[in-house]
């Protein structure tokens, strides 16, 4: 049996209801977020995983946790549009961001990271679940974690347990600046502390700080098993020469300052929780030791909005998606609050849970090849049972 469970979970908005979907589908439906957390020994999230990570920290039942993210007027309690939007400005209002979340956590919101996690025992160790939530300090320019127990030691330095409120720590962590919210978020906590989306480091996919902590806290590299879950990833290839442009193939753009501007921000959440994945895989002992079919002590769960190569090695549709269900997902903003939006990342959720859409790997090579991890949901499930309960 692995002997330090890890629950690693994206940022990504709305589009985080992904993650409920599938923790729906390991746990039951009538499973409540504690009964996913004690099965786990750390549980880290960033910015939308952030506040799925506050729902199981709350105790909702999941499905509770998954009809917040459905329903339309308690996404925009958290995303309070701004009355009067300018396109190309901010559109919401950072300051109710942390009313909204108070109101959607009151049992726990309200309590320090610590004492919202004291009650949380691992089936495995009878410990509390160590709780890590990363923002982006604003004014230091450096990474924030928000741990709910110290990660200290002689080799290792002081990592304290933070002295914030659970809503707080979220707070912090959700908030995307520059077009989606008005001002870095601040709490009374810190009064005098101001934070950005914790995806500005780099760490949108909170599995490396995640193993890092384990790490921390004296576990071996290989004891650690990880289980990494995404809210969605956009993967196009470049069209062949002479090919005609298909809504699968990655759009031919020219350069320029606004655009650049966008695909610096898409980076932040896109290419380095990808090379993260396999950082990770790399840290926790690589493949050897680990029987077949399993090649990872991570295995990551992201169904991927990308084309499949068919037998004559031509890029084609996946079989879950038609042409305007691709290009809407394809062009969908991670801050998706409207209903339709909404319905369509659900949608995308069920086919990948059907494997009708492929499930993002933990490296792939050349045309999309998986060279680590699984093609499929229902892969990444059963090497997630296999890590857990055999290695």
């Amino acid at each position: 049996m692995a002997k330090f469970r890890v629950l690693a979970l994206d940022g990504g908005g709305s589009w985080a209801l992904i993650q409920v979907k599938a923790l729906i589908d390991l746990y039951g439906a009538n499973a409540t977020g504690h009964d996913v957390l004690r099965d786990f020994d750390l549980a880290a999230g960033n910015s939308g995983g952030s506040i799925v990570l506050g729902g199981l920290v709350e105790d909702m039942p999941l499905v509770a946790l998954h009809n917040f993210f459905l329903s339309e007027a308690t996404r925009k309690s958290v995303f309070k549009q701004k009355p009067f939007h300018i396109p190309g400005t901010p559109k919401y209002d950072t300051a109710q961001k942390l009313v909204g979340l108070h109101a959607a956590l009151p049992k726990r919101g309200g309590m320090l990271l610590a004492d919202a996690a004291a009650d949380i025992l691992s089936t495995q160790t009878g410990k509390p679940i160590h709780l890590l939530i990363v923002g982006f300090d604003y004014d230091c320019n450096r990474a924030r974690l928000f741990r709910s127990a110290a990660a200290s030691g002689p080799a290792w330095g002081d990592g304290d347990t933070s002295q914030v409120k659970l809503a707080e720590a979220i707070h912090a962590s959700t908030n995307a600046p520059v077009l989606f919210f008005d001002k870095p978020a601040q709490f009374p906590s810190e009064p005098a502390k101001r934070y950005w989306d914790g995806a500005i480091t780099g760490c949108n996919n909170p599995i490396l700080p995640a193993v890092t902590e384990a790490v921390v806290l004296g576990n071996a590299p290989t004891s650690i098993a990880a289980l990494s879950i995404g809210t969605g990833t956009v993967s196009l290839p470049q069209a062949p020469a002479g090919a005609a442009q298909q809504v699968y193939y990655a759009p031919a753009e020219d350069p320029g300052l606004l655009h650049d501007l966008e695909k610096i921000a898409g980076a932040i959440v896109d290419d380095p929780p990808d090379a993260g994945s396999f950082v990770a895989h790399v840290m926790t002992g690589g493949s050897p030791g680990l029987p077949a079919p399993v090649d990872s002590r991570i295995v990551r769960m992201c169904p991927m909005v990308a084309p499949v190569l068919d037998a004559a090695g031509n890029w084609g549709l996946p079989s879950g998606l038609d042409t305007n269900a691709f290009h809407t997902l394809a062009n969908l903003a991670m801050d998706a609050v409207d209903q339709g939006q909404v319905q369509a990342i659900e949608n995308f959720a069920e086919v990948w849970l059907q494997d009708k859409v492929n499930n993002q790997p933990i490296r792939s090579g050349g045309n999309h090849k998986t060279e680590l991890g699984q093609d499929h949901y229902s892969q990444a499930k059963a090497a997630w049972n296999l890590v857990k309960q055999g290695l």
